[in-house]
């Protein structure tokens, strides 16, 4: 058969879930257009959008038709995935994450965790930006409720279940860390009702009821808040302020992340993966704790659950050079990490005791400038007009480990590899562990429709 009818896609929901249940470590996720999901193991999906895949409870693969897979979320690695110190951006918005070996006036090597070692042109080529490391891992969990109460003599009325802290109206828990300037927190909200739930950061965990210098965010029926609590002056600072309120998320499940930069006094608030809003601390001087606190004030026989805890450093050089701006875009850009700039061309790098050298001729010197890659924080490659073939819409986007991603028009799979089909890389042979989810980029509306 060719598809499979929105009925008998339900049917199969309830079969695959059963004979594998969601999140088991061999199984894939299925996000179905319609927020239905089931588990299997993705084969193949075709340039016209069929999903193929494999199930217990089928001899045969099953095919289900186009449009009605919105999204793959792959089995977790079994093994870490090398981390890449470079973002390489093409002329067609993909992002690569990637270690530079070398490179010369024609294109650059690179090695990755995902491809392999790949020599890549400069003429599809649009940026490169370096001194990328992957955050380091504080603590994930939870793992129990023990970890949770160490050192603290307050804890009361959560209870442990499934690898979440659950709490049954109010309840009140923290941990201590040693959080440095930079870190931030993620995790999973889930609730019954309203929520009614307080988080703190940076906290002393001094005395009950008395001003601490702490982050306190707020998820209620109101919103989210987040506030600057102050031992001195005012009390209470608004930093930021959103007003989406818990209603507009159907399934009553969150996924919240806080970048706190102590440092420069900014904090930014992330919600299902997508920026929401940043913030600036009014107050001069940081809050030094290191404890986190979760305090539910939900009404009782409204259970509240709180999983996929992850305290970790937070770099901002992602975001930073990101955003940096090109200038000239018919001719190289080099930008220092000390934000010096030059227009010229970039000769190559080559290899030396202490890592990469970079050769730039800058307009405006006569030998070229030699910059070791711990000097360079971003490079911009001339483009030209991009071809009408660059612009072309792929139906799929494979997100990569590190927040890289890659649009191709086809792919098929194995239980180590993915074949795909990319518009300037050509065929490609990934390791089916770099790769974290498989996205369809332009579904159409109609697809998954009664036949």
């Amino acid at each position: 058969m060719t598809g499979t009818r929105n009925s008998e896609i339900k049917l199969l929901f309830g079969l695959l879930c059963t004979a594998l249940p969601l999140g088991s470590a061999c199984a894939d996720e299925i996000r179905m257009t319609g927020n239905e999901s089931l588990s299997g193991n993705i084969l193949s999906i075709s340039g016209d959008g069929i999903v193929e895949l494999t199930s217990p409870v089928s001899p045969d693969p099953i095919r289900l038709k186009s449009g009605a897979v919105e999204k793959v979320i792959f089995s977790p690695p079994k093994e870490a995935v090398e981390s890449a110190t470079a973002m390489l951006e093409l002329i067609n918005g993909d992002l690569l994450p990637v270690n530079l070996s070398e490179m010369d006036e024609n294109s650059l090597t690179v090695t990755t965790g995902y491809a392999g070692t790949l020599t890549i042109p400069r003429k599809i080529s649009k940026s490169l930006q370096l001194g990328i490391r992957s955050s380091k891992i504080l603590y994930t969990g939870p793992q129990n409720l023990d970890e949770w109460l160490a050192g603290v003599e307050s804890g009361q009325n959560w209870r442990f279940e499934n690898k979440a802290l659950v709490a049954n109206g109010q309840a009140y828990v923290a941990r201590k860390f040693n959080l440095p300037e930079k870190f931030s927190v993620s995790f999973t909200v889930k609730w019954q009702g309203n929520p009614n739930l307080q988080i703190s950061l940076a906290d002393p965990l001094g005395s009950k009821g008395r001003p601490s210098d702490r982050y306190l965010l707020q998820i209620s029926a109101n919103g989210f808040e987040l506030k600057r609590e102050s031992s001195k002056g005012s009390r209470y600072s608004n930093v930021i302020l959103s007003n989406r309120t818990p209603d507009q998320f159907p399934d009553q499940s969150i996924d919240i992340q806080l970048k706190v930069d102590r440092k420069a006094s900014r904090l930014h608030l992330w919600v299902n993966g997508e920026p929401e809003a940043s913030g600036v601390d009014p107050v001069p001087e940081p809050p030094t704790g290191g404890a986190i606190t979760l305090s539910s004030q939900t009404l009782n026989g409204n259970e509240l659950e709180i999983k996929n805890i992850t305290v970790a450093d937070f770099d901002d050089s992602k975001d930073r050079h990101l955003a940096e701006k090109r200038g000239e875009s018919k001719t190289d850009s080099l930008i220092s990490r000390d934000d010096d700039r030059w227009g010229g061309h970039l000769l190559g790098a080559r290899k030396s005791s202490e890592g990469l050298v970079f050769s730039f001729k800058s307009d405006f010197q006569q030998e070229p400038l030699e910059l070791p890659e711990s000097e360079v924080s971003t490079l911009f490659f001339a483009t030209e007009e991009p071809q009408a073939s660059v612009s072309q819409a792929h139906p799929f986007v494979l997100r990569l480990h590190e927040k890289g991603h890659l649009k191709v028009s086809s792919c098929s799979f194995s239980e180590t590899s993915v074949l795909a089909k990319h518009p300037l890389l050509g065929d490609m042979n990934l390791s089916r562990s770099g790769i974290s989810a498989l996205e369809c980029s332009d579904l159409d509306p109609q697809a998954t429709s009664e036949e």
